[in-house]
């Protein structure tokens, strides 16, 4: 009966050091990659201004019902666009990063 505990309390020892080694490994992953967010704002109804984007990413204005607009190519990490588009609600995509712009 001893053998047996003693077994059992040493398996249960080194499988839960098994699985936290495990577990170490996959946080120091996540934490070493960092992921940069594209941000898009609009400046007076009528330039978008983005930082952050992708070099070499577009990206793409549609409408709310689905229409695409617009699609200009991401040539600096930090760029501006003159929209003049008509008043409407329209959606923005970059690369994963999708936001909702209303021109007034």
């Amino acid at each position: 009966m001893r053998k047996f505990l003693f077994l059992f309390i040493s398996f249960l020892i080194i499988s839960s050091q098994v699985l936290l080694m495990s577990q170490d490994k996959k946080e120091k992953t996540s934490a070493s990659e960092e992921t940069v967010i594209p941000e898009m704002t609009i400046i007076g109804n009528n330039i978008l201004q983005v930082k952050n984007a992708p070099v070499g990413s577009y990206i793409e204005i549609i409408t709310i019902v689905g229409n695409k607009v617009r699609k200009y190519e991401i040539k600096s990490a930090n760029v501006s666009f003159e929209l003049n588009l008509p008043k409407a609600i329209y959606i923005f995509k970059l690369e994963g990063t999708v936001r909702k712009f209303v021109i007034k």
